[in-house]
Parts: C-alpha cells; sequence; structure tokens
C-alpha cells in the first residue's frame, strides 16, 4: 500500500523550525492530503514538472522537497499552474497553501 502524499504548510517560524526535526505537532500545520488518484493526475498533467521548472524544486515520487523563496511562492501563485484540467477541488486546495505560506513568511513542503 503507497504512503499518503502529503504537503504541508508551518503556520510560523517555529512550526518550520520543528518540521526540519520531524518534531512539529499536528497543530503547528496546514495540510492537505492529496487522496485517491488525485496525486496521480497532478502528476500526469504535469503539475508537480511545472512547480520544479518555476522554482527549481526537486519534487518527484517518492522524496521530500520544499518551496520555500518567498519569490517563487509568488510565481507559482501568479502562474496558470492552477488553472490545469484536474478533477475535483484539488487546486483550490493547493492554491490555499501556496496563499498561507506566503502570508505566514514559511513555505510548502512535500512529502512523497
Amino acid at each position: 500500500m503507497m504512503s499518503p502524499r502529503v504537503m504541508t504548510v508551518p503556520k510560523d517560524k517555529d512550526a518550520e523550525n520543528a518540521l526540519d526535526y520531524d518534531e512539529a505537532t499536528p497543530e503547528q500545520l496546514i495540510e492537505v492530503y492529496l487522496v485517491g488518484g488525485e496525486f496521480k493526475e497532478l502528476w500526469d498533467v504535469g503539475f508537480f514538472d511545472a512547480l520544479n521548472e518555476m522554482t527549481e524544486a526537486m519534487i518527484d515520487d517518492f522524496e521530500s522537497a520544499q518551496i520555500v523563496k518567498k519569490e517563487h511562492l509568488e510565481m507559482v501563485l501568479n502562474s496558470e499552474v492552477f488553472n490545469m484540467e484536474v478533477s475535483g477541488d484539488i487546486l483550490d486546495r493547493l492554491k490555499h497553501l501556496f496563499q498561507e505560506a506566503l502570508e505566514r513568511d514559511t513555505g510548502v513542503y512535500f512529502f512523497f
């Protein structure tokens, strides 16, 4: 069985530091779990490739990665990446994560 894939935004710098040491509590994080076929669908439409290209991140299957630079978060939010053709509301949920990261001066962390 595949482990859950989660995208996480620490709520503040303390939470971000705790996350670095794998000590963050659920209360310190805003998380979106990719369920069912959401990861595959995002993968297949090139969502993660687009993020990698824009931000020089290394988001890949079975990897951990992050987008933390303010200019990269802004670039993603100002891009067309959230207009990709996917089912459900997953892109709305992910856009919210990027907005929260920018507002909280933290980042978006990918645990795949």
